[in-house]
């Protein structure tokens, strides 16, 4: 299937090469908390991606769904609302509600258990983290993958903020809005608002002979800070964000196909052939408090949040324009979470961390209903999840190079399902329980080779938790899905040049994979089971070169090799002989590549800065190449190799007060899929963006 290109690692190959230029910019020190502590992220012995606003913004991200493009082996898919990232070929297809992603989700330290909440317009961003690799020690059970973690920015006694406003293709209108003050001597609070509205449609849905609708998005988050003395401050946050879409939930037969429902591809790569018109309306609301007090020889942080999604959508589940099976749901997750923890402060030869955690989440189908022509059912579902850890990890320096970490975490989780199914007057009950137990572990050592140049090696265990399949529409509770277990090597590099002025993090993996969990549909209904065994090897490399004081490139590579290597009896879904939809067989699938893994990854950035009479001007250029995936487990169903190009030119006024940009967007005007499914009804494809432009301007005080 997959051809592997090497023109992003011959062109890697040449910065790394590259003679200097007369004068270097040094690299900024770049700090993280992938360790619950903050750090020089060349200092971590993890693979970190950390993405500044500036960075987001100069490379045209502007919502999580778009990291792909800047953060090596990471992919992600869009669906039914919900946004299911992968990473390094780990990761959950599944939306169901009450499962989890095999990659976590945090904001502000935060736990978002609900995918349907994990859709984010990046607003307000200091910067974003994604940590590649199993985080279950210090981050939880569902840190499989990794993690993503985007950090806002906090309110500051100085008054501050900015108002933004930008108009785009598609009759896209975006505005921003953020300002920051004190009000005593010890608190200041902010206020972050951000308002999107698309009034038209991708496409056309030809069956209605209509327009697709547009986009609406908004969000509204407050932070408060209090510094209640010397030693202690309390923030306190709130956001409440609205989405409507049918963005990753609008689809068409893929090409050369024909759904059940008669749907065929229209030729039009964004246009949809449905009866039903698709929507999703997803609504976040979240609360949580940080305290921190610091003691003499620790630091103890207290966080308690409080989160509800829901999600309200409407889709053909045939894809066609005849009524064969539509979903009308009605979903929400409402969780509670506590977590205590205490970190060493100092600068001894030990390190420490510690933690206590608590999580209660009720996800349920309300009042949802599968309809056919014969008959429509009925799904309310509550599963219930009750989550407690405790953890501990410390570093400590063998010699003045050498550092060894060792950390743990055990955790209990019970999960109880309860509802019933209702055919016409027929109501069937059911109820099911289970609980699991599972540590989690890290280990590594890394040496500091020579000054800002670190080599490291690390074993960790992740795993996602059992869960049960919430849509029910058999009438009888199912059986529970076993957790997944993941066993991780790796070793890496980290180094800065050059007087700092070019950065090169390379890192060598190995996962050896059990039990993972993976989705199947058949007549309306969403089957989850587990993998045998499967395994994954691959290398990154990421590398920040400011050849001159206005000119820098970003570079990163990434290689993916994966495969089942136990999976007996797997699903096998097929044309039918005759007529319309799919078949289903079974088959050993051994051998095969695993989903949503492509072989050969490469994003580029070139960043231009030229002083002027008016101010500074900014040239901005990005690619993303992706060679190509499969969407199933029998490797039936491909996406093709594609490339997103993006391009920007801003100009900053010499007083900085101002800001003038003229961005474009997938300028190839690239057709890939955010989402594909083979179910017995057929096989679809949900269509990413076209080309888009725009022009943008913001006010900063």
């Amino acid at each position: 299937m997959h051809k592997v290109k090497l023109n992003a690692a011959r062109l890697l190959g040449a910065f790394l090469i590259m003679p200097s230029l007369a004068t270097y910019a040094e690299l900024e020190e770049v700090i993280v908390t992938a360790q619950k502590r903050a750090e020089n992220v060349q200092d971590v012995p993890i693979a970190i991606t950390a993405a500044s606003a500036s960075m987001l913004e100069k490379t045209g991200i502007s919502g999580s769904d778009e990291l792909t493009q800047v953060v090596p082996n990471l992919q992600f898919s869009r669906q039914v609302g919900s946004a299911t990232p992968f990473i390094r070929g780990v990761g959950t297809k599944n939306s169901s509600v009450g499962d989890e992603s095999s990659v976590s989700t945090y904001v502000d330290g935060v736990y978002y258990s609900s995918m349907a909440g994990s859709v984010m317009d990046f607003n307000n961003i200091e910067r974003v983290e994604v940590l590649r690799g199993p985080q279950g020690t210090l981050f939880g059970r569902n840190a499989t993958g990794g993690l993503i973690h985007v950090i806002t920015k906090d309110p500051t006694h100085e008054t501050s903020g900015l108002l933004g406003l930008s108009y785009g293709s598609y009759g896209e209108l975006r505005t921003d809005a953020y300002a920051s003050t004190g009000l005593t001597d010890s608190v200041a609070i902010d206020l972050s608002a951000f308002y999107l509205n698309r009034d038209k449609g991708y496409g056309d849905n030809i069956t209605r002979g209509e327009e697709r609708p547009g986009e609406e998005s908004s969000s509204l988050r407050s932070k408060v800070l209090c510094d209640i003395d010397d030693n202690s401050s309390l923030v306190l946050s709130a956001l409440r964000a609205n989405r409507r879409s049918d963005v990753g939930i609008a689809r068409q037969a893929a090409v050369g196909t024909t759904a059940t429902g008669g749907g065929t591809n229209t030729g039009d790569y964004q246009d949809i052939n449905t009866n039903q018109e698709p929507l999703a309306d997803t609504s976040t609301d979240s609360f949580s408090g940080k305290y921190r007090r610091d003691f003499e020889h620790f630091e103890l942080i207290s966080t308690t949040a409080k989160t509800r999604s829901e999600l309200n959508y409407l889709l053909d589940q045939d894809s066609g324009p005849s009524e064969v099976v539509n979903f009308y749901i009605r979903q929400y997750t409402e969780q509670f979470s506590q977590e205590f923890q205490l970190n060493s402060t100092g600068d001894g030869a030990l390190q420490w961390t510690a933690g206590l955690y608590y999580l209660n989440a009720d996800a349920a189908y309300d009042d949802t209903v599968v309809a056919t022509p014969s008959a429509n059912i009925g799904v309310d579902s509550l599963q219930e999840t009750t989550s407690y850890a405790a953890y501990a990890q410390g570093s400590y320096d063998i010699s003045s190079a050498t550092k060894a970490t060792l950390g743990a975490r055990y955790t209990k989780d019970k999960r109880e399902l309860s509802g019933a199914t209702s055919v016409g007057s027929n109501v069937a009950p059911f109820t099911a329980d289970e609980s699991w137990t599972s540590p989690s572990w890290r280990l590594a050592l890394d040496h500091e080779l020579k000054d800002n140049v670190l080599l490291y090696a690390s074993y960790s265990r992740g795993f996602k938790s059992g869960v049960y399949n919430t849509l029910v529409v058999t009438g009888s509770a199912p059986e529970p899905v076993d957790p997944e277990e993941l066993d991780a090597y790796e070793v890496g590099f980290k180094g800065d040049f050059l007087d700092r002025s070019l950065r090169v993090n390379a890192s060598l993996f190995y996962y050896d994979f059990q039990n993972l969990q993976l989705q199947q549909i058949l007549g309306g209904a969403v089957f989850l089971f587990n993998v045998g065994d499967s395994e994954m090897y691959g290398a990154e490399v990421e590398t920040q070169y400011y050849v001159t004081d206005n000119f820098d490139i970003n570079v990163a590579v990434a290689l993916l090799e994966t495969e089942y290597t136990n999976f007996d009896a797997g699903p096998v879904i097929s044309p039918k002989s005759s007529g319309s939809g799919n078949e289903q067989n079974f088959a050993d699938l051994a051998g095969n590549e695993m989903t949503r893994a492509p072989k050969f990854t490469s994003n580029i950035s070139a960043n231009y800065r030229q002083d002027t009479a008016l101010g500074e001007v900014n040239y901005n250029v990005s690619y993303y190449y992706n060679d190509g995936f499969y969407w199933e487990p029998d490797n039936r169903t491909e996406q093709d190799s594609y490339d997103v190009l993006n391009a920007e030119v801003a100009l900053t006024t010499k007083d900085e007060a101002w800001r003038f940009r003229l961005y474009a967007r997938n300028m190839l005007d690239s057709e890939y899929s955010y989402y594909s499914q083979q179910s017995t009804f057929g096989d679809f494809v949900s269509a990413a963006p076209p080309a888009t432009y725009g022009v943008a301007v913001r006010y900063s005080f």
